[in-house]
Formats: structure tokens, C-alpha cells, sequence
């Protein structure tokens, strides 16, 4: 067994970047102290880096949740997810699982869209290996709806995003396959019609994987960003052999993908512009991808985790021409330098200091990484400093959730794991294919502990995890997760809030700005004057798409104000009545609305 450390190896200082805005952005964070106070500012942020010293004495806030496991079966879900093995060790079996959470037909209820495999050269036909689509009839019972949705894809599916592309007020469905894309427009009937290449994002069979929908010229409609992962056909298949085993081999075996990224005309037809923005130029293996303006300069920009490459942090010129700047910014590589196999990412204040993170999984013998943010454009590896727990070193992560699960104010984090490799335990005795997620919670400042043996039963499932997912399924309040297993049903975790905290739950629509209000900001003011902030993302997480409605942890306060500042870049303060838990908030409307959990139009 090979001993693990919570130390690295060397502290890590940000990187800077000489983009003219970056360099007002050092100028800002640093111009209030003089010279001794920064050297002592960065010694300390070494030490704490080293886990030699803190500031501060961090006293752990109890958990005051528990999530309980819910039967697949008996909530109506017969899914049964498959890779379509049969021992040979296809590379695509390696990155397979991801789902979609969205309220496809408007009725205030959160559906589950789950991607499935399909067989691979050699393995017996199987004609239940489909996409599904389960309607939530409320009381956790859900029914298949897949066949009269229309949208029961039958190809390889690696990824799926939810995006309104056409303003309706509906939410469209996009797939990514080890095939063609799919593109499910939603008629608003509870039917959707495949539009693939009609609108225009017929890209030929590839290697698909996560994608998210942006508008990138802020022209008010939502454009999409597709990314791939390698460039495979049946001839290149490859395998590795270690003490007379097999092994599927991994991402550097093969050559990187193009990616793509497609421009909204506002017709209801997307335009191929990955040559003009520059994005064919930038070739990775691509997994998880997330949209927001992570610079702040007003556009939106682009993170692509990569596996065992650096990620990509491709920045909006603001006319569409993107450039990566991931190194100069912090977040190519972990602490040690080192290129990990990231799965999943995602963006949300860890510690209150107002700025948004990145959280990225990773593969075996790799931390997950908490990339902090120092200031717009700039990340700084503080995965030892947030005591993310070692425990999580020898497994696969892949889905990932910054969930506020006991409504304490602070964003826990949810871990699901589970390996690919079925010969593993001949090299590695330290994980398996099948194991438990990791659930931590989060102190109040970014510092974690490991609840998962007390936070209920979910968290005692075995399974081989992959994407995890996170909404009201319920509509009480909290956070529920169901997680993607591999050639298994689904998990299904309902949270329960044992210290009967509330939450308020915030949905936007937007006029001017695109309606589903993608990249909106929106900012929380409770009346003990603490400000919690998120964004709205249209993709996310391990290839997957979830959370279009924004969950505030309230503790023992009350809301004051909502804040958002729409895609536009037009800012809005609406005054919030004490009591409130549900809110729509529509763009160029003084007023919220109060919402019992029932969607409408307006």
C-alpha cells in the first residue's frame, strides 16, 4: 500500500497573467497593503499551504442533515444503466454516465433525464438500452415518459445539457454520444422533436462529451459549446497488458478531439464557428464543462476539464474569439504541477470571501482539487488549506456538488466515486470498482470534515458512481442527489434538514437577456447581513446538466434582498418579504413573485 499525505509537496502561489485587465485586477487586490504586509500575507498563506499553521482556530460546525436512500423501484425508476462490455476493454466504457434534472414540461416538478449505454462490437443486442426520460409526478414517484417524449436515443450517450435555445419558455435537450449529437426540441406539449440537423449541430460521428449552453455575444439567445474527448474509431482500439492482465488504456493512448462551439442565429439554427473563435485550435481530451464570466469582464467564458492534460480556461474576447488562459490563471495544473485526470467541474464560493471557485475530480492517486479564487482571473490551488480530506486520494471522482444540505449558510460538498478498471484489484488494493461517495461538510470558512459514516444511509451505498445530480426533487426545501451508477439502477438520496433551517429557492426568467437568464449572478443578503452568491449555469458537473433554480441555505435568518445581475449586465435589487421560500424573479420586474413550487409562464 502506498502511504498518503495531506502536505504537498510545495506551496503554490497564483500565476499572473498580462492580459491588460488582469493586470488592474493585481493592482486592485494588492494597491490597500504596503509591502511588509504582503510578505507576510503570502508566509502565512505558505505555512497554512504546508498545513503548518493557521490564522485562526476553525471550530467545526455540527451537520445537522441526514439523506436517506429512496428504492429506485419503488419511486417508479427502472433504469438499469449498461456500458455495453464484454471484456475487450473499449476505451469509451472508461467515461461513460451522465444525466440531465429539469422540468421538461413546466409543471414546478424537476424530472430525471438519464444517459445510457449501449452494446459495443460483440456483445449481445439489448433494446432496453435507451436514454429515459421519468416525469415526477410528485412524492417521489416518477413515471417513464421516454417513448411519448420522444426522446429515447439509442446511440452510445456520454453527456446531455438543458438549454431554452429558442426563448419559448421550454427547455431543449442536447446529447453527446460516441456516435452523433442529438438535439431534442421541446414542443412544449410534453413532446420534443429531434432538430439535430435541421438546426444545425449535426457534427458527424465523434466522441462527444460534457457541453454547455452560454451566450456568448450576449445577444440574448443561447449559444452552445460542445467539447470531445479523443479521436477513436473501431481500427485504433488498444489495450495494455500488466502481469499478463488486460487493462483499457487511457486519454494520451490517443489523439485529442476537436471540439466545437456553435453560434445561436436566433432562427432556431446554430452556426458552426469553432474555426473563427478559435476553439479548433485547442484539441483535449475533454470531459466537464462550465460556462460563466469568470475574468468579469462582462462576457461569458469557458472551463473545459481535460483528463490527464491541463484544463482549459478559454476567455471571451468579447466578440467571440476565445483564448486559453488556464496556466496563467492558476488552474491547469494542480498544486504540484501536475496534469491530473479531471472529470467533473464546477463554480460556487466555498469560503464567503465573495469570490467564485472551481472544484475539479479527479482519477485515482489524485486529490480533488479546490482551485480558490484570489480575484477575477486569478486561482490558487487550496485543496490542502480547505482540508479537503486524504481519503479521496486513491479513488476515481467523478460527479461533484457544492450543496448547502443542512441550510447552515455554507456549501458542503458531495463526492461520487467508483472505478472502471475490472482487473484493478490485481495492481491497486486501495479502492475497488464499487465504492462509497464522500460527503464533507463545510465549517462556515472553506474548511471541511468528513461526514459521510453519519450523514444517513445513502452514504453507505456501494456502487461504481459517475455523475451526480442535485435538485428539490421533492419540493420541501432541500437538496436532493441522485447519482448515475454503471450497470446498475441509479441512487436516490432524499435530504432531510434535522435542524429544520429553511431555504429559499430562487428561479429567474429573462427579457432582454436570454429566458432561461444563463450567467445571470445572483447574490443573497440574510438579515444577519452574510451574502451568499451563485450562477446560473446551462451544464455542469461530470457531462451533466442540473440546478436551474438557485438554493440559499438560510440558517436561522431571514432574506433581505436578491441581487442579480442579469446577462445583460443590468443589476437588479429586489426587496424580499420575510418568510419567503420560493421566488421568480423576472428580469425588468420591480416586484418578485411568490411561488407555491408550481411553474408558470409569465
Amino acid at each position: 500500500m502506498i502511504a498518503t499525505s495531506s502536505l504537498p509537496k510545495s506551496p503554490v502561489l497564483p500565476y499572473a497573467t498580462p492580459r491588460h485587465r488582469n493586470r488592474r485586477t493585481i493592482a486592485r487586490l494588492f494597491q490597500q497593503r504596503d509591502r511588509s504586509a504582503r510578505s507576510l500575507r503570502w508566509l502565512l498563506a505558505g505555512l497554512s499551504c504546508w498545513g503548518l499553521f493557521e490564522s485562526e482556530a476553525i471550530a467545526q460546525q455540527p451537520f445537522s442533515a441526514t439523506i436517506e436512500t429512496i428504492q429506485p423501484k419503488d419511486a417508479g425508476i427502472d433504469f438499469i444503466h449498461t456500458d455495453g462490455s464484454n471484456n475487450k476493454h473499449y476505451i469509451m466504457e472508461t467515461v461513460i454516465g451522465a444525466l440531465a434534472l429539469f422540468d421538461y414540461d413546466n409543471d414546478g416538478l424537476i424530472d430525471i433525464y438519464l444517459v445510457n449505454g449501449s452494446p459495443l462490437p460483440g456483445t449481445p443486442p439489448n433494446l432496453t438500452a435507451t436514454n429515459r426520460l421519468y416525469r415526477n409526478l410528485g412524492d417521489w414517484k416518477f413515471r417513464d415518459v421516454t417513448e411519448q417524449a420522444g426522446v429515447g436515443d439509442a446511440q452510445y450517450g456520454m453527456g446531455a445539457t438543458v438549454g431554452d435555445f429558442d426563448n419559448d419558455g421550454d427547455l431543449d435537450l442536447f446529447v453527446t454520444n460516441f456516435g452523433e449529437n442529438v438535439f431534442y426540441v421541446n414542443e412544449g406539449d410534453g413532446t420534443f422533436r429531434q432538430r439535430t440537423d435541421r438546426a444545425g449541430l449535426f457534427s458527424g460521428e465523434r466522441f462527444g462529451a460534457g457541453s454547455a449552453f452560454l451566450d456568448m455575444d450576449l445577444d440574448g439567445d443561447l449559444d452552445l459549446y460542445s467539447a470531445s474527448y479523443v479521436r477513436f474509431d473501431w481500427k485504433l482500439h488498444k489495450i495494455r497488458t500488466i502481469n499478463g492482465k488486460e487493462f483499457s488504456v487511457g486519454p494520451n493512448d490517443y489523439e485529442p478531439a476537436k471540439h466545437f462551439l456553435y453560434r445561436n442565429e436566433g432562427d432556431g439554427h446554430f452556426t458552426d464557428v469553432s474555426d473563427h473563435s478559435g476553439i479548433s485550435a485547442i484539441r483535449s481530451p475533454g470531459m466537464g464543462v462550465l460556462s460563466a464570466d469568470f475574468d468579469d469582464d462582462g462576457d461569458m467564458d469557458i472551463f473545459v476539464a481535460n483528463d490527464q492534460k491541463p484544463n482549459s480556461l478559454l476567455i471571451n474576447d468579447g466578440a467571440g474569439i476565445f483564448t486559453n488562459e488556464a496556466i496563467l490563471a492558476g488552474i491547469g495544473f494542480d498544486r504540484n504541477g501536475k496534469a491530473n485526470g479531471n472529470m467533473a467541474v464546477e463554480y460556487a464560493d466555498m469560503n464567503h470571501d465573495g469570490l467564485l471557485d472551481f472544484l475539479t475530480t479527479t482519477y485515482q492517486d489524485e486529490m480533488p482539487v479546490y482551485f480558490e479564487c484570489l480575484g477575477p482571473g486569478l486561482f490558487g490551488d487550496s485543496t490542502n488549506i480547505a482540508k479537503i480530506d486524504p481519503k479521496l486520494f486513491p479513488h476515481v471522482k467523478w460527479g461533484v456538488g457544492p450543496i448547502d444540505f443542512d441550510h447552515d449558510g455554507d456549501l458542503d460538498l458531495f463526492y461520487a466515486c467508483g472505478h472502471f478498471l475490472t482487473n484493478l484489484r490485481f495492481i491497486d488494493d486501495r479502492t475497488d470498482v464499487k465504492v462509497q461517495s464522500f460527503l464533507l461538510a463545510n465549517n462556515g470558512r472553506g474548511r471541511f470534515e468528513n461526514v459521510s459514516d453519519s450523514a444517513g444511509d445513502f452514504m453507505k451505498i456501494v456502487e461504481s458512481s459517475r455523475s451526480a445530480g442535485f435538485d428539490d426533487l421533492d419540493n420541501d426545501g432541500d437538496i436532493d442527489i441522485i447519482v448515475l451508477n454503471t450497470n446498475a439502477p441509479p441512487s436516490l438520496g432524499r435530504t432531510v434538514v434535522t435542524s429544520g433551517a429553511p431555504s429559499l429557492l430562487v428561479q429567474l426568467v429573462g427579457v432582454k437577456s436570454n429566458r432561461m437568464a444563463v450567467g445571470a449572478v445572483v447574490e443573497l443578503e440574510r438579515s444577519d447581513s452574510k451574502r451568499l452568491k451563485h450562477v446560473v449555469h446551462a451544464g455542469r458537473g461530470y457531462e451533466s446538466h442540473y440546478s436551474n433554480r438557485i438554493h440559499f441555505g438560510l440558517g436561522k435568518t431571514e432574506p433581505t434582498t436578491v441581487r442579480v445581475q442579469w446577462p445583460t449586465g443590468q443589476t437588479q435589487t429586489f426587496s424580499i418579504t420575510p418568510g419567503s421560500r420560493r421566488l421568480l424573479l423576472i428580469e425588468g420586474e420591480s416586484l418578485p413573485v411568490q411561488s407555491p413550487g408550481t411553474a408558470t409562464k409569465p
